[in-house]
């Protein structure tokens, strides 16, 4: 039989039910799950206590890196990586457990020898995003630009097609007057 400090422990955000609301729907509510495993077979999966925060500290510190890194941090700033479409889950909780938790962050690691082959790979693609959303705002501005110049430019048309349409009446009056 296994030892209890053989099993593998995970926590993970999950819910519970919270009784039924006034338009008879269930309501829910947000809970922290604990998963332990002992391999091949066993696993146990329920609502966490406090008493499990206290047994697995190094657990429960990389499950609050990944709840941080799916979240912005207070003054922190750049583009979370949980909302990067090109990081899998497991580069995700591999990157967060690392502290890593926005693109930018990871594209200032592109350039270390240090890293695995697949934190490079990554690190140089967030590299590549940074350097081309560079000037995203500076093709938008120019577009508003060119956008309100061409609608300037045919409000003078317009006034142009008018006038030219008044003269033209008045060239055949004049003519009409004089033959």
């Amino acid at each position: 039989m296994a030892e209890e400090s053989q099993a593998l422990v995970r926590f993970n955000a999950g819910w519970a039910a919270d009784g039924v609301s006034d338009d008879g729907l269930p309501r829910y509510r947000e809970t922290i799950r604990i998963t332990k495993s002992v391999p091949p077979y066993t696993e146990i999966e329920r609502e966490a206590t406090e008493q499990d925060f206290e047994e697995n500290p190094g657990p429960y510190d990389l499950f609050k890196r990944e709840q941080a890194g799916k979240g912005m941090k207070p003054g922190e700033r750049g583009f979370p990586l949980a909302l990067w479409p090109v990081i899998n889950p497991a580069m995700f909780r591999m990157l967060t457990a690392r502290d890593i938790t926005t693109v930018e962050q990871l594209a200032a690691q592109a350039n270390r020898t240090d890293m695995p082959g697949e934190f490079r790979e990554v690190a140089k693609r967030a590299q590549q995003m940074l350097a081309m959303s560079e000037n995203l705002g500076k093709y938008e501005a120019i577009i508003r630009d060119l956008t309100g110049q061409r609608e300037a430019l045919q409000e003078q048309v317009k006034e142009l097609n008018a006038t030219v349409s008044a003269q033209n009446a008045l060239i055949g009056t004049l003519k009409a007057r004089a033959a």
